[in-house]
Protein backbone atom coordinates (compact mmCIF):
# COMPACT_ATOMS: atom_id res chain seq x y z
CA UNK A 1 0.00 0.00 0.00
CA UNK A 2 1.35 3.43 -0.93
CA UNK A 3 2.14 5.85 1.86
CA UNK A 4 0.28 9.15 2.34
CA UNK A 5 3.51 10.97 1.45
CA UNK A 6 3.85 9.19 -1.90
CA UNK A 7 0.14 9.78 -2.64
CA UNK A 8 0.50 13.48 -1.91
CA UNK A 9 3.60 13.68 -4.09
CA UNK A 10 1.82 11.96 -6.95
CA UNK A 11 -1.14 14.36 -6.68
CA UNK A 12 1.20 17.33 -6.73
CA UNK A 13 2.96 16.03 -9.81
CA UNK A 14 -0.36 15.38 -11.50
CA UNK A 15 -1.23 19.05 -11.11
CA UNK A 16 1.96 20.13 -12.89
CA UNK A 17 1.58 21.35 -16.48
CA UNK A 18 2.27 18.76 -19.17
CA UNK A 19 4.06 19.87 -22.33
CA UNK A 20 2.97 18.70 -25.76
CA UNK A 21 4.21 15.18 -26.32
CA UNK A 22 6.44 14.35 -29.29
CA UNK A 23 4.58 12.62 -32.11
CA UNK A 24 5.19 9.00 -32.95
CA UNK A 25 5.97 8.06 -36.54
CA UNK A 26 3.91 4.91 -36.99
CA UNK A 27 5.54 4.23 -40.37
CA UNK A 28 8.99 4.38 -38.74
CA UNK A 29 7.91 1.89 -36.07
CA UNK A 30 6.50 -0.42 -38.75
CA UNK A 31 9.67 -0.22 -40.86
CA UNK A 32 11.91 -1.03 -37.92
CA UNK A 33 9.69 -3.92 -36.87
CA UNK A 34 9.72 -5.32 -40.40
CA UNK A 35 13.51 -5.13 -40.49
CA UNK A 36 14.16 -6.60 -37.05
CA UNK A 37 11.50 -9.32 -37.06
CA UNK A 38 11.52 -10.05 -40.79
CA UNK A 39 13.48 -12.72 -42.60
CA UNK A 40 16.84 -10.97 -42.89
CA UNK A 41 18.04 -11.56 -39.33
CA UNK A 42 16.65 -15.11 -38.90
CA UNK A 43 15.48 -14.54 -35.33
CA UNK A 44 18.64 -12.77 -34.06
CA UNK A 45 20.02 -15.67 -32.00
CA UNK A 46 22.55 -14.77 -29.31
CA UNK A 47 26.13 -14.51 -30.54
CA UNK A 48 25.36 -15.26 -34.18
CA UNK A 49 26.14 -13.32 -37.34
CA UNK A 50 22.42 -12.56 -37.60
CA UNK A 51 22.33 -10.98 -34.15
CA UNK A 52 25.49 -9.01 -34.93
CA UNK A 53 23.90 -7.76 -38.17
CA UNK A 54 20.82 -6.68 -36.23
CA UNK A 55 23.08 -4.71 -33.87
CA UNK A 56 24.61 -2.87 -36.83
CA UNK A 57 21.14 -2.11 -38.17
CA UNK A 58 20.08 -0.61 -34.84
CA UNK A 59 23.30 1.44 -34.67
CA UNK A 60 22.62 2.82 -38.14
CA UNK A 61 19.10 3.81 -37.08
CA UNK A 62 20.43 5.72 -34.06
CA UNK A 63 22.99 7.47 -36.23
CA UNK A 64 20.30 8.40 -38.77
CA UNK A 65 18.22 9.86 -35.95
CA UNK A 66 21.08 12.14 -34.83
CA UNK A 67 21.90 10.13 -31.74
CA UNK A 68 25.63 10.06 -31.01
CA UNK A 69 27.55 6.93 -30.16
CA UNK A 70 28.01 6.89 -26.39
CA UNK A 71 31.17 4.81 -26.26
CA UNK A 72 34.84 5.78 -26.57
CA UNK A 73 35.52 7.62 -29.81
CA UNK A 74 31.81 8.00 -30.50
CA UNK A 75 31.34 4.28 -31.13
CA UNK A 76 27.89 2.74 -31.01
CA UNK A 77 28.81 -0.94 -30.74
CA UNK A 78 30.14 -2.42 -27.53
CA UNK A 79 31.55 -5.92 -28.17
CA UNK A 80 30.87 -8.51 -25.50
CA UNK A 81 32.78 -11.78 -25.66
CA UNK A 82 31.67 -14.83 -23.73
CA UNK A 83 32.63 -18.48 -23.44
CA UNK A 84 29.88 -21.07 -23.66
CA UNK A 85 30.42 -24.58 -22.25
CA UNK A 86 29.46 -27.38 -24.62
CA UNK A 87 28.75 -31.09 -24.76
CA UNK A 88 31.16 -33.32 -26.69
CA UNK A 89 28.10 -35.32 -27.68
CA UNK A 90 24.42 -35.26 -26.77
CA UNK A 91 23.69 -36.48 -23.24
CA UNK A 92 22.17 -39.96 -23.03
CA UNK A 93 20.21 -41.99 -20.52
CA UNK A 94 20.33 -45.79 -20.66
CA UNK A 95 18.34 -48.36 -18.68
CA UNK A 96 17.87 -51.97 -19.79
CA UNK A 97 17.27 -51.82 -23.53
CA UNK A 98 16.22 -48.18 -23.41
CA UNK A 99 18.46 -45.50 -24.93
CA UNK A 100 17.26 -41.92 -24.58
CA UNK A 101 18.96 -38.87 -26.11
CA UNK A 102 18.96 -35.20 -25.11
CA UNK A 103 16.43 -33.29 -27.18
CA UNK A 104 14.57 -36.41 -28.26
CA UNK A 105 13.23 -38.30 -25.25
CA UNK A 106 14.96 -36.37 -22.43
CA UNK A 107 16.28 -32.95 -21.45
CA UNK A 108 18.82 -32.79 -18.63
CA UNK A 109 19.33 -29.46 -16.89
CA UNK A 110 23.05 -28.63 -16.38
CA UNK A 111 23.97 -32.19 -15.43
CA UNK A 112 27.31 -33.60 -14.25
CA UNK A 113 29.29 -35.64 -16.75
CA UNK A 114 28.09 -39.01 -15.51
CA UNK A 115 25.63 -40.62 -13.09
CA UNK A 116 25.16 -44.34 -12.52
CA UNK A 117 22.73 -45.89 -10.07
CA UNK A 118 19.68 -48.03 -9.48
CA UNK A 119 16.33 -46.74 -10.69
CA UNK A 120 13.76 -46.11 -7.94
CA UNK A 121 10.20 -45.36 -8.96
CA UNK A 122 8.80 -42.83 -6.48
CA UNK A 123 5.10 -42.23 -6.08
CA UNK A 124 3.27 -39.53 -4.19
CA UNK A 125 3.24 -41.56 -0.97
CA UNK A 126 6.74 -43.03 -1.23
CA UNK A 127 9.07 -41.79 1.55
CA UNK A 128 11.80 -39.54 0.03
CA UNK A 129 14.45 -41.58 1.86
CA UNK A 130 13.71 -44.40 -0.58
CA UNK A 131 15.58 -42.38 -3.23
CA UNK A 132 18.84 -42.12 -1.27
CA UNK A 133 21.76 -43.21 -3.46
CA UNK A 134 19.44 -43.99 -6.38
CA UNK A 135 18.17 -42.39 -9.58
CA UNK A 136 14.61 -41.39 -8.75
CA UNK A 137 11.79 -41.45 -11.27
CA UNK A 138 9.31 -39.10 -9.61
CA UNK A 139 5.88 -39.87 -11.02
CA UNK A 140 3.96 -36.97 -9.43
CA UNK A 141 5.91 -34.87 -11.95
CA UNK A 142 7.59 -31.49 -11.74
CA UNK A 143 6.39 -30.63 -8.25
CA UNK A 144 9.12 -28.48 -6.72
CA UNK A 145 8.71 -29.45 -3.10
CA UNK A 146 8.70 -33.14 -3.94
CA UNK A 147 11.73 -32.90 -6.23
CA UNK A 148 13.64 -30.88 -3.61
CA UNK A 149 12.81 -33.46 -0.93
CA UNK A 150 14.24 -36.25 -3.09
CA UNK A 151 17.43 -34.33 -3.74
CA UNK A 152 17.78 -33.50 -0.05
CA UNK A 153 17.31 -37.19 0.75
CA UNK A 154 20.31 -38.01 -1.42
CA UNK A 155 18.92 -39.01 -4.81
CA UNK A 156 21.69 -39.19 -7.42
CA UNK A 157 19.36 -37.67 -10.01
CA UNK A 158 15.65 -37.00 -10.35
CA UNK A 159 13.72 -37.83 -13.52
CA UNK A 160 10.26 -36.30 -13.94
CA UNK A 161 7.65 -36.53 -16.70
CA UNK A 162 7.80 -33.27 -18.61
CA UNK A 163 4.88 -30.94 -17.81
CA UNK A 164 3.12 -29.01 -20.56
CA UNK A 165 5.06 -25.78 -20.04
CA UNK A 166 8.34 -27.67 -20.40
CA UNK A 167 7.11 -29.56 -23.47
CA UNK A 168 6.28 -26.22 -25.12
CA UNK A 169 9.92 -25.10 -24.97
CA UNK A 170 11.49 -28.55 -25.28
CA UNK A 171 13.87 -27.73 -28.15
CA UNK A 172 15.01 -24.53 -26.46
CA UNK A 173 15.82 -26.31 -23.20
CA UNK A 174 17.69 -29.06 -25.05
CA UNK A 175 20.05 -26.45 -26.50
CA UNK A 176 21.01 -24.93 -23.16
CA UNK A 177 24.71 -25.27 -22.32
CA UNK A 178 25.85 -27.66 -19.58
CA UNK A 179 27.06 -24.91 -17.28
CA UNK A 180 27.47 -21.22 -16.63
CA UNK A 181 28.58 -18.87 -19.40
CA UNK A 182 31.72 -16.83 -18.70
CA UNK A 183 31.41 -13.20 -19.82
CA UNK A 184 34.91 -11.89 -20.46
CA UNK A 185 35.60 -8.55 -18.81
CA UNK A 186 32.42 -8.57 -16.73
CA UNK A 187 32.11 -8.77 -13.00
CA UNK A 188 32.35 -12.43 -12.02
CA UNK A 189 29.03 -14.00 -11.15
CA UNK A 190 28.67 -15.47 -7.65
CA UNK A 191 29.96 -19.02 -7.53
CA UNK A 192 27.18 -21.54 -7.89
CA UNK A 193 27.22 -24.77 -5.91
CA UNK A 194 28.18 -27.83 -7.87
CA UNK A 195 25.05 -29.32 -9.35
CA UNK A 196 25.61 -32.95 -8.43
CA UNK A 197 21.96 -33.93 -8.65
CA UNK A 198 20.65 -33.34 -12.14
CA UNK A 199 16.99 -32.80 -12.94
CA UNK A 200 16.05 -34.73 -16.06
CA UNK A 201 12.78 -34.14 -17.89
CA UNK A 202 11.45 -37.15 -19.80
CA UNK A 203 8.67 -37.18 -22.34
CA UNK A 204 5.59 -38.98 -21.07
CA UNK A 205 6.16 -42.11 -23.15
CA UNK A 206 9.79 -42.29 -22.03
CA UNK A 207 8.83 -41.89 -18.39
CA UNK A 208 6.25 -44.65 -18.76
CA UNK A 209 8.86 -46.97 -20.28
CA UNK A 210 11.26 -46.23 -17.43
CA UNK A 211 8.56 -46.96 -14.86
CA UNK A 212 8.62 -50.61 -15.90
CA UNK A 213 12.33 -50.87 -15.08
CA UNK A 214 12.11 -50.15 -11.35
CA UNK A 215 15.25 -51.47 -9.64
CA UNK A 216 17.37 -51.77 -12.77
CA UNK A 217 20.66 -49.95 -13.42
CA UNK A 218 20.53 -46.50 -14.99
CA UNK A 219 23.47 -44.87 -16.74
CA UNK A 220 23.48 -41.17 -17.59
CA UNK A 221 26.35 -39.58 -19.56
CA UNK A 222 26.92 -35.93 -20.54
CA UNK A 223 30.51 -35.69 -21.86
CA UNK A 224 31.92 -32.18 -22.09
CA UNK A 225 33.44 -30.50 -25.12
CA UNK A 226 35.63 -27.43 -25.46
CA UNK A 227 34.07 -24.05 -24.62
CA UNK A 228 33.06 -21.92 -27.61
CA UNK A 229 33.97 -18.22 -27.77
CA UNK A 230 31.16 -16.02 -29.07
CA UNK A 231 30.51 -12.29 -29.42
CA UNK A 232 27.43 -10.18 -28.97
CA UNK A 233 27.12 -6.40 -29.08
CA UNK A 234 25.41 -3.76 -27.03
CA UNK A 235 24.29 -0.75 -29.05
CA UNK A 236 24.70 2.41 -26.98
CA UNK A 237 23.79 5.97 -27.96
CA UNK A 238 23.43 9.30 -26.20
CA UNK A 239 21.80 12.70 -26.53
CA UNK A 240 23.40 15.11 -24.11
CA UNK A 241 21.10 17.37 -22.13
CA UNK A 242 21.25 21.13 -21.74
CA UNK A 243 21.42 21.35 -17.94
CA UNK A 244 24.88 22.04 -16.45
CA UNK A 245 24.80 18.67 -14.71
CA UNK A 246 22.87 16.87 -17.45
CA UNK A 247 25.25 13.94 -17.73
CA UNK A 248 25.11 13.32 -13.99
CA UNK A 249 21.33 12.83 -14.00
CA UNK A 250 20.87 10.73 -17.11
CA UNK A 251 17.86 8.62 -18.04
CA UNK A 252 18.52 5.27 -19.72
CA UNK A 253 15.98 3.88 -22.20
CA UNK A 254 16.70 0.26 -23.05
CA UNK A 255 15.51 -2.97 -24.62
CA UNK A 256 17.09 -6.19 -25.88
CA UNK A 257 17.22 -6.86 -29.60
CA UNK A 258 18.14 -10.58 -29.63
CA UNK A 259 15.82 -13.57 -29.70
CA UNK A 260 15.97 -17.35 -30.19
CA UNK A 261 17.06 -17.71 -33.82
CA UNK A 262 16.35 -20.95 -35.70
CA UNK A 263 15.43 -24.02 -33.64
CA UNK A 264 14.36 -27.31 -35.13
CA UNK A 265 14.16 -25.77 -38.59
CA UNK A 266 11.73 -23.07 -37.46
CA UNK A 267 12.54 -19.38 -37.14
CA UNK A 268 11.68 -17.76 -33.84
CA UNK A 269 11.38 -14.18 -35.10
CA UNK A 270 10.90 -12.52 -31.72
CA UNK A 271 8.63 -9.80 -33.03
CA UNK A 272 7.02 -9.11 -29.66
CA UNK A 273 10.02 -10.33 -27.65
CA UNK A 274 11.75 -8.01 -28.13
CA UNK A 275 11.78 -6.39 -31.53
CA UNK A 276 8.82 -4.41 -30.21
CA UNK A 277 10.77 -2.95 -27.29
CA UNK A 278 13.76 -2.26 -29.54
CA UNK A 279 11.56 -0.47 -32.06
CA UNK A 280 10.11 1.59 -29.21
CA UNK A 281 13.52 2.69 -27.93
CA UNK A 282 14.65 3.49 -31.48
CA UNK A 283 11.48 5.54 -31.96
CA UNK A 284 12.13 7.44 -28.74
CA UNK A 285 15.61 8.13 -30.11
CA UNK A 286 14.05 9.54 -33.28
CA UNK A 287 11.55 11.72 -31.42
CA UNK A 288 14.07 13.08 -28.94
CA UNK A 289 16.80 13.49 -31.55
CA UNK A 290 14.56 15.58 -33.79
CA UNK A 291 13.13 17.71 -31.02
CA UNK A 292 14.42 20.32 -28.63
CA UNK A 293 17.31 18.89 -26.58
CA UNK A 294 16.10 17.80 -23.13
CA UNK A 295 17.46 19.09 -19.83
CA UNK A 296 18.73 15.70 -18.84
CA UNK A 297 21.01 13.49 -20.85
CA UNK A 298 19.28 10.45 -22.30
CA UNK A 299 21.14 7.24 -23.03
CA UNK A 300 19.88 4.47 -25.26
CA UNK A 301 21.04 0.89 -24.76
CA UNK A 302 19.97 -2.05 -26.87
CA UNK A 303 21.38 -5.13 -25.20
CA UNK A 304 22.49 -8.37 -26.81
CA UNK A 305 21.99 -11.94 -25.59
CA UNK A 306 19.28 -11.21 -23.04
CA UNK A 307 17.54 -14.47 -23.87
CA UNK A 308 20.60 -16.52 -22.95
CA UNK A 309 21.16 -14.92 -19.56
CA UNK A 310 21.52 -11.17 -20.01
CA UNK A 311 25.14 -11.29 -21.22
CA UNK A 312 25.08 -7.80 -22.75
CA UNK A 313 23.53 -6.11 -19.73
CA UNK A 314 25.90 -7.86 -17.34
CA UNK A 315 28.89 -6.62 -19.34
CA UNK A 316 27.41 -3.12 -19.46
CA UNK A 317 27.49 -2.99 -15.66
CA UNK A 318 31.28 -3.25 -15.76
CA UNK A 319 31.65 -0.97 -18.79
CA UNK A 320 28.84 1.60 -18.68
CA UNK A 321 28.76 4.57 -21.03
CA UNK A 322 28.98 6.77 -17.92
CA UNK A 323 29.21 5.93 -14.20
CA UNK A 324 26.15 4.03 -13.03
CA UNK A 325 25.79 6.61 -10.27
CA UNK A 326 24.92 9.13 -13.01
CA UNK A 327 21.82 7.17 -14.01
CA UNK A 328 18.67 8.56 -12.40
CA UNK A 329 16.43 5.84 -13.84
CA UNK A 330 16.22 3.08 -16.42
CA UNK A 331 13.08 2.26 -18.36
CA UNK A 332 13.28 -1.04 -20.22
CA UNK A 333 10.70 -1.74 -22.94
CA UNK A 334 9.80 -5.36 -23.57
CA UNK A 335 6.90 -7.12 -25.27
CA UNK A 336 4.65 -4.19 -26.15
CA UNK A 337 3.25 -5.53 -29.42
CA UNK A 338 0.51 -7.84 -28.15
CA UNK A 339 -2.62 -6.55 -26.41
CA UNK A 340 -3.51 -7.91 -22.98
CA UNK A 341 -7.21 -8.78 -23.37
CA UNK A 342 -7.78 -8.09 -19.68
CA UNK A 343 -6.09 -4.69 -19.84
CA UNK A 344 -6.37 -3.52 -23.46
CA UNK A 345 -5.73 0.17 -22.83
CA UNK A 346 -2.90 0.16 -20.33
CA UNK A 347 0.58 -1.17 -19.70
CA UNK A 348 2.26 -2.76 -16.74
CA UNK A 349 5.45 -1.79 -14.94
CA UNK A 350 7.38 -4.67 -13.42
CA UNK A 351 8.17 -4.13 -9.77
CA UNK A 352 5.55 -1.37 -9.57
CA UNK A 353 5.43 -1.47 -5.77
CA UNK A 354 9.22 -1.30 -5.45
CA UNK A 355 9.67 2.40 -6.32
CA UNK A 356 7.82 5.67 -6.86
CA UNK A 357 8.70 5.78 -10.57
CA UNK A 358 5.49 4.17 -11.82
CA UNK A 359 3.10 6.45 -9.90
CA UNK A 360 5.09 9.49 -11.02
CA UNK A 361 4.85 8.51 -14.69
CA UNK A 362 1.16 7.71 -14.27
CA UNK A 363 0.60 11.14 -12.75
CA UNK A 364 1.96 12.61 -15.98
CA UNK A 365 -0.30 10.64 -18.26
CA UNK A 366 1.28 7.22 -18.58
CA UNK A 367 -1.37 4.51 -18.85
CA UNK A 368 0.56 2.07 -16.68
CA UNK A 369 -0.19 0.07 -13.59
CA UNK A 370 1.07 -2.82 -11.49
CA UNK A 371 2.36 -6.10 -12.85
CA UNK A 372 -0.60 -8.50 -13.00
CA UNK A 373 1.64 -11.55 -12.86
CA UNK A 374 3.84 -11.18 -9.74
CA UNK A 375 4.20 -14.96 -9.49
CA UNK A 376 6.17 -14.91 -12.75
CA UNK A 377 8.91 -12.64 -11.30
CA UNK A 378 9.09 -10.55 -14.47
CA UNK A 379 10.94 -7.78 -12.62
CA UNK A 380 13.89 -10.16 -12.36
CA UNK A 381 13.60 -11.57 -15.88
CA UNK A 382 14.62 -8.59 -18.00
CA UNK A 383 17.79 -6.54 -18.38
CA UNK A 384 16.53 -3.87 -15.98
CA UNK A 385 17.28 -6.25 -13.11
CA UNK A 386 21.03 -6.11 -13.69
CA UNK A 387 20.96 -2.35 -13.17
CA UNK A 388 18.49 -2.55 -10.30
CA UNK A 389 20.87 -4.79 -8.37
CA UNK A 390 23.43 -1.97 -8.64
CA UNK A 391 21.02 0.56 -7.14
CA UNK A 392 19.60 2.19 -10.28
CA UNK A 393 15.82 2.53 -10.20
CA UNK A 394 15.31 0.27 -13.20
CA UNK A 395 11.99 -1.23 -14.27
CA UNK A 396 10.40 -2.72 -17.37
CA UNK A 397 7.31 -1.58 -19.25
CA UNK A 398 5.29 -4.32 -20.96
CA UNK A 399 1.85 -4.79 -22.47
CA UNK A 400 0.96 -8.49 -22.10
CA UNK A 401 3.80 -10.52 -20.63
CA UNK A 402 2.12 -13.91 -21.15
CA UNK A 403 0.81 -13.96 -24.72
CA UNK A 404 0.29 -17.32 -26.45
CA UNK A 405 3.16 -16.49 -28.82
CA UNK A 406 5.74 -16.25 -26.01
CA UNK A 407 8.95 -18.01 -27.12
CA UNK A 408 7.10 -19.65 -29.99
CA UNK A 409 7.60 -19.50 -33.79
CA UNK A 410 4.27 -17.65 -33.89
CA UNK A 411 5.93 -14.58 -32.33
CA UNK A 412 6.09 -13.03 -35.78
CA UNK A 413 4.95 -9.87 -37.52
CA UNK A 414 1.57 -11.41 -38.37
CA UNK A 415 0.76 -11.54 -34.66
CA UNK A 416 1.84 -7.98 -33.86
CA UNK A 417 -0.72 -5.20 -33.46
CA UNK A 418 1.24 -2.34 -35.02
CA UNK A 419 -1.44 0.33 -34.42
CA UNK A 420 -1.49 -0.71 -30.75
CA UNK A 421 2.31 -0.44 -30.64
CA UNK A 422 2.16 3.09 -32.02
CA UNK A 423 -0.44 4.02 -29.40
CA UNK A 424 1.67 2.47 -26.64
CA UNK A 425 4.76 4.43 -27.62
CA UNK A 426 2.71 7.60 -28.01
CA UNK A 427 1.19 7.07 -24.56
CA UNK A 428 4.69 7.09 -23.05
CA UNK A 429 6.06 9.96 -25.13
CA UNK A 430 4.72 12.71 -22.85
CA UNK A 431 5.71 11.02 -19.57
CA UNK A 432 9.21 10.28 -20.88
CA UNK A 433 9.52 13.87 -22.09
CA UNK A 434 8.50 15.04 -18.61
CA UNK A 435 11.05 12.74 -16.98
CA UNK A 436 13.81 14.10 -19.22
CA UNK A 437 12.94 17.70 -18.43
CA UNK A 438 12.08 17.52 -14.74
CA UNK A 439 14.09 17.45 -11.53
CA UNK A 440 12.25 14.38 -10.26
CA UNK A 441 14.59 11.67 -8.99
CA UNK A 442 12.83 8.32 -8.53
CA UNK A 443 13.66 6.34 -5.41
CA UNK A 444 13.20 2.84 -4.14
CA UNK A 445 10.41 2.37 -1.66
CA UNK A 446 11.44 0.86 1.67
CA UNK A 447 12.45 -2.73 1.02
CA UNK A 448 12.05 -2.30 -2.72
CA UNK A 449 15.67 -2.31 -3.81
CA UNK A 450 16.74 -5.85 -4.82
Amino acid sequence: MRSLVSIAAALAMAAAPVSAAPKVCADCVRANMQALAGEDFHGRACGTADENAAARYVAERLKAYKVKGALDGGAYLQPVQFRVPTYASAPTLEAGQLHFVQGLEIVAMEPPEAVTGQLAVIGADTPPATAAGKVALYLPGYELAGVAALMKAGALAVIVPAPTNVAMVWDQLALRPPGAVEILGAEAAPARPAKLQPLIFAKVDAADALRRLDGQAVRFAAPRGEPVLQTTYNVVGVIHGTAPDADRQAILLSAHYDHMGIIGGQTYHGANDDASGTAAVVEFARMIGQGKPPKRTVQFALFGCEEQGGHGAKYFLSHPASPLSDLVANLEFEMIGYVDPDRPKSLMLTGWERSNLGPALAAHGAAIGPDRFPQENFFERSDNYQLAKKGVVAQTISAWALPPTYHQPTDDLAHIDLPFMARVIQSMAGPVDWLLNSDFRPAWNPGGKP
